[in-house]
C-alpha cells in the first residue's frame, strides 16, 4: 500500500529515553479518530472502497521477535486504503525462548516501534503486546521510551486483554498511552466474567466479526473490529452504513 505497506522506508535510530508519568490518566481518544477502527492483520487487504469519513485503519506494520535479540520482520503483504484514511501503524511484540530483559533489549525494542512512526501519513502507533506479570515492567519502560520520542500529536494505544482492565488501580493506570484497548472476543468460559474498571480501557473496545458482538457495560467511543479473514467488500459497505458485520 502507497500509504503502509508498500512503502517501508529506511528508519533513522533515536536516542530513546525513558520518563515517569503521572498516575490515573483518562483516556484520550484524537480528533480525527473515526469511531469504526478496522485492524488489517498480515494479509493482502484492499480497503479502497472504505468511507474514511466513517472508519480508519489499524494496520500491522511489523512483529517483533524478542529471544537473545530484537528481530523486527516488516509487513510483506500489500494493503490497499483511501488516501485520505486515518491510520495506524500496528507492532505486535513475541517474546522467544532465550529473551532477557536487559536496559539493551529495551531500548532497540522501543526503537523498532518508533521506526513505524516514520511510515507515510501516520497517525498514530499501537502496539500489540500479551505481557505476563513478569514482563510488565518491562513494556512499562518501553512505552514510556516510544511516547518520548514520538510527536504528542501522534497518538498512542495498546491493546489489552480484559483481566487487565478489570483491575481499578492495576498496572495500566500508569502507561503512557492514550487508550487500552480491551479485546473482547476469544474469551471462551470467561465471556462477561470481567468487568472493565480501569479508566484508559473505557474509550474503546475490540470486537471479532465471527463472534456475537457485545459491548461492555460502559458504551466505548470508538470499536476496533478484528476479521479472521481479509475484509470482503460487503462487510466494508456495512461498515460505510455505519454498521457493524455480524457473525456469520
Amino acid at each position: 500500500m502507497r500509504r503502509a505497506a508498500l512503502l517501508f522506508p529506511a528508519l533513522l535510530a533515536l536516542a530513546l529515553k525513558g520518563d515517569s508519568l503521572p498516575a490515573h490518566r483518562a483516556p484520550v481518544t484524537p480528533a480525527r479518530a473515526p469511531v469504526i477502527m478496522l485492524w488489517a492483520w498480515e494479509r493482502p487487504e484492499d480497503l479502497r472502497t472504505l468511507s474514511p469519513d466513517i472508519a480508519g485503519v489499524a494496520f500491522l506494520a511489523q512483529r517483533v521477535f524478542l529471544n537473545d535479540g530484537v528481530h523486527s520482520i516488516p509487513r510483506h503483504q500489500p494493503i490497499r486504503v483511501p488516501e485520505s484514511i486515518y491510520a495506524v501503524a500496528v507492532t505486535r511484540i513475541e517474546i522467544r525462548p532465550g529473551f532477557r530483559d536487559t536496559e539493551a533489549m529495551r531500548a532497540q525494542t522501543a526503537a523498532a516501534i518508533v521506526q513505524t512512526a516514520t511510515l507515510a501519513d501516520i497517525n498514530g502507533l499501537q502496539i500489540d503486546f500479551d505481557a505476563t506479570p513478569a514482563q510488565r515492567a518491562f513494556y512499562t519502560d518501553v512505552l514510556q521510551r516510544v511516547r518520548a520520542a514520538t510527536p504528542a500529536s501522534m497518538s498512542l494505544t495498546m491493546t489489552a486483554l480484559v483481566s487487565w482492565c478489570a483491575e481499578s488501580d492495576g498496572w495500566l493506570h500508569t502507561l503512557p498511552v492514550d487508550q487500552a484497548i480491551p479485546m473482547h472476543f476469544r474469551l471462551g468460559v470467561h465471556i462477561g466474567y470481567f468487568a472493565t474498571r480501569e479508566p484508559l480501557c473505557v474509550a474503546s473496545v475490540g470486537l471479532s466479526t465471527d463472534e456475537s458482538q457485545e459491548y461492555p457495560a460502559t458504551r466505548p467511543r470508538q470499536v476496533y473490529l478484528f476479521s479472521p479473514k481479509p475484509w470482503t467488500e460487503a462487510e466494508l459497505g456495512q461498515i460505510n452504513q455505519n454498521l457493524l458485520p455480524k457473525a456469520e
